[in-house]
Formats: C-alpha cells, sequence, structure tokens
C-alpha cells in the first residue's frame, strides 16, 4: 500500500511538472514566433503547429488536475439543498455517472487515435499526429479513475 501511495503521489508531481513546463515552453515559443514574425519577418515553421498541440496539451492535463481536486464544472443545485445523507448518494451517483462517460470518451478517443495512426500524417519535426493527440484518451482514462474511485472511496479519503 506504501508504494502505491508514492507512485501515485509520482504521478501527481509528474503531472503538475508537465503541465508547468508545457506552459513555460509554449509561452517561450509564442512570444519568439511573435518576435521573429515582426523583426526578421519569419517565424520558427513548427511553432504554429507546437502552439495548437500545445494548447490540447494544457486544456486536457488541466482536466486532469481538476479532476484530481474535484474542481470541476458541474451543475449541483439540487445537490446542494438535499440533506447530507442523501447528498453523499447523489455525488456519488454523480460521480460514478462521469467515469461511466470519460471511459466512453477513453474509448472512442482511443478508437480514434488507432484511425489517426493509420493515416502516418506528421505534426511538425517528424512528430506523427497521433503521438500529440494521445493525450486525449489518456487523460480521459486518468480523469475515468479519479471519479470511479471517488464514486466508491468515503468523500474523505486522499485522492
Amino acid at each position: 500500500m506504501d508504494l502505491l501511495v508514492k507512485l501515485h503521489r509520482l504521478f501527481l508531481k509528474a503531472e503538475n511538472l508537465l503541465l508547468s513546463g508545457l506552459l513555460l515552453s509554449l509561452i517561450l515559443i509564442a512570444v519568439t514566433q511573435v518576435a521573429m514574425r515582426n523583426v526578421f519577418g519569419g517565424g520558427l515553421l513548427w511553432a504554429d503547429a507546437y502552439t495548437r498541440i500545445s494548447v490540447l496539451w494544457l486544456a486536457m492535463l488541466g482536466a486532469m488536475i481538476g479532476s484530481r481536486r474535484q474542481n470541476h464544472l458541474a451543475i449541483d443545485v439540487i445537490v446542494r439543498f438535499l440533506p447530507a445523507r442523501w447528498k453523499t448518494i447523489a455525488t456519488r451517483l454523480s460521480n460514478g455517472v462521469t467515469s461511466l462517460i470519460c471511459f466512453a470518451a477513453a474509448w472512442f478517443s482511443w478508437d480514434f487515435l488507432a484511425r489517426e495512426s493509420a493515416y502516418a500524417d506528421i505534426a511538425f519535426a517528424n512528430i506523427p499526429n497521433w503521438w500529440c493527440e494521445a493525450i486525449i484518451p489518456a487523460a480521459f482514462f486518468v480523469i475515468a479513475l479519479r471519479y470511479g474511485v471517488a464514486a466508491i472511496l468515503p468523500q474523505n479519503q486522499p485522492v
């Protein structure tokens, strides 16, 4: 059990590090691209594709971190007015349904990724498109796992 906790903490740190590093690189590349276009009349050939892909990765990593902290958009108007016992049940049910939806999204995005790999298109710098899009099923899978665990475990468990 101690090993699982350490692995989980390592995964959370890796998530944070990847998000921070990606954001910094995106800012650096975008500023460099703008400066090069204004000063030299041209920029890096791969910068626009990198920027688009980085935004996708930032969005998916942000969703993963939001699911970790239960800081997500939710329509919980009815849940707020329920008694404590029913509130717990409704929250667990909501987390379970969210988990199932995210597992379905992971499944279908995995199928999308398999089809993308068959096309063998290049995103930039000889990196295949499907490598860049691999974050989609991975993120949905992680989010599905987190909501699945939240639906099963008591609410006061550390995530």
